[in-house]
């Protein structure tokens, strides 16, 4: 037995819509933060301190990689979110297509 599946639309629409702003925030704020995260400075002048700086210094490379494939995955969230919006509508317009036959 199969049941009807109800989708609004404009909620699907709307959900996209916000996800997209979500990943551009998101960008933005991984994008301001790259300088700060990845430019650690030695607090003293020997090795161990610098080993130490270079260490967050790639910790904070990885962390920045991390948060823009995370940008990413989320703005292809938002397309997939809209294109199941405009699919839904399609599949919808046609089964009414066929029902008024």
């Amino acid at each position: 037995m199969t049941f009807p599946v109800l989708v609004n639309a404009a909620l699907l629409a709307t959900a996209a819509a916000v996800e997209d702003a979500g990943a551009a925030t998101m960008g933005a704020a991984t994008a301001a933060a790259a300088a700060p995260v990845t430019a650690v400075l030695p607090p003293g002048g020997e090795d161990a301190s610098a080993a130490a700086a270079a260490g967050f210094a790639a910790h904070g490379a990885m962390t920045e990689a991390m948060l823009t494939q995370l940008t990413m995955i989320r703005g292809l969230f938002a397309q997939t979110l809209a294109a199941s919006g405009v699919s839904y509508v399609a599949e919808d317009a046609i089964n009414e297509a066929t029902l008024a036959i």
